[in-house]
């Protein structure tokens, strides 16, 4: 019973451990309104002029009055301020982590209705919150001059691009970026009849799934007509789809957010809604931790063996109870038994149960010659074996053969021992069970 208690209890610490190798972070942010705020403050880090502002990510900056400072030529990051580490090991088969991503996004030229867009904005996965200097214009907050297109720097990215550049098919795209501000595959939205920044107020949902077995990225994108209409449903066909092996892009332990930038024309980029699912390894656990786990585990089997082991010995003592008070109310009905002897009476009347008392050894035990010197009477003491007992009906069904035997060459019965001693008998007698039960769990 304790060892099969301790075989599940092993189980199952096995089968958590193996559970918890992927852990899932999850965060619905339905608006970025006042009640939901304060939240989004304590977890995420906006970097330059970025701020959470008017029920929104503001990306780049939004303000009433550019004489405060130039709206132009600038660039911000708002990430999660906690990393997730993405993978474990460094081999080609480790498993590689998921994620799953859609945000309503607002992208508006600035600050006449009919102004030419600037730039605009991105999904990003990134080694650091930290906003690159110099990371404005075309390059997104994502990299600068110096650290474009540098495989070392870490850097996946969904663009919402705005402005045309040499390298872009139109200033209407999605791309997907890798190490740089160059996409290594970009859709024109126009034959889609998708206009990122209209000049007029508009809403785009985009859908960004990642699944780490098939190491494929998929991008969707559709309209929304108002702010607060529902979320449509997401396009049945992506409109990027990608063979992306994480692992040799971006680093092992890696931040999730958004950037974006203006240049010399400026576009307000904000993010309305954002709901994001990922999964990551945990990373290494605290010496509190550690000290807490190596106790605790030990601990709690210890403890589940030991409950186990007490809850057998109540069991086992109960049984030894009942048959205890089984024997005695049938010795009781024994014609002839009327007295008991205390069990150093007979240890004195053998001269504890000496060889040279010995008479004999029959059925279930030795006999012993004695004298009580109380009534100065010669006895017969007959010791029983615990090897020859094999259970209490042995030991009653002996006491009537002798009690109800009369004949002149035989002692009579004259009485039995006391209930302690009875009790001794019968505790020890179970005990031996008790020993021999737990020989076979633990070969068992």
């Amino acid at each position: 019973m304790a060892a099969a208690t301790l075989k599940i209890a092993v189980l199952f610490l096995c089968i958590a451990t193996a559970a918890a190798k992927f852990k899932t972070f999850e965060r619905p942010y339905s608006s970025f309104n006042l009640s939901m705020v304060e939240q989004a403050n304590s977890e995420l880090k906006t970097e330059r002029y970025a701020t959470i502002h008017n029920d929104a990510l503001q990306i780049t900056p939004d303000t009433a009055n550019p004489g405060v400072f130039s709206l132009a030529n600038q660039s911000g990051r708002i990430m999660f301020k906690r990393k997730f580490k993405l993978w474990d090991g460094d081999n080609e088969n480790s498993t590689v982590a998921s994620f799953d991503t859609s945000f309503l996004v607002n992208m508006f030229p600035s600050p006449e209705p009919e102004s030419t867009p600037g730039e605009g904005l991105a999904f990003v996965i990134a080694p650091s919150i930290t906003l690159p200097e110099n990371s404005h214009g075309q390059y997104l907050g994502l990299t600068n001059p110096d650290t474009d297109n540098q495989t070392t720097n870490g850097i996946l990215a969904v663009e919402l691009d705005t402005v045309k550049q040499p390298f872009d098919p139109d200033n209407n795209h999605i791309g997907l970026n890798i190490h740089s501000i160059r996409s290594v595959v970009a859709r024109s939205l126009t034959p889609l009849n998708i206009t990122l920044a209209p000049g007029t107020p508009a809403f785009h949902n985009v859908w960004i799934r990642y699944n780490g077995t098939e190491k494929i990225i998929r991008v969707y994108i559709a309209d929304q007509p108002e702010k607060e209409s529902p979320t449509p449903p997401m396009p049945r066909n992506p409109i990027i789809q990608y063979n992306l092996d994480l692992r040799k892009v971006v680093k092992k332990e890696s931040y999730f957010g958004f950037a974006a930038s203006t240049g010399t024309l400026i576009q307000l980029n904000c993010v309305l809604r954002w709901n994001i699912t990922i999964e990551y390894i945990p990373g290494p656990k605290s010496p509190a931790m550690k000290i807490g786990l190596g106790v605790g585990i030990p601990l709690v089997i210890g403890l589940l063996a030991l409950g186990a082991y007490f809850g057998y010995y109540l069991y086992k003592k109960r049984l030894v109870e009942r048959s205890q008070s089984n024997i005695l109310s049938r010795l009781r009905t024994l014609p002839g038994m009327p007295k008991e002897y205390r069990f150093r009476e007979l240890k004195k009347a053998t001269n504890n149960f000496d060889e040279k008392k010995k008479l004999g050894a029959g059925g279930y035990g030795v006999v012993y010659r004695g004298l009580l010197p109380e009534d100065n009477e010669h006895v017969a003491v007959k010791w029983f074996s615990r090897e020859s007992l094999k259970g209490e009906d042995d030991f009653l069904a002996e006491l009537t053969i002798i009690n109800r035997l009369r004949h002149k060459h035989l002692v009579r019965l004259l009485g039995k021992i006391s209930t302690s001693f009875i009790a001794i008998l019968i505790l020890l007698f179970f005990l031996l069970l008790l020993v021999k039960h737990f020989q076979k769990l633990i070969k068992s």
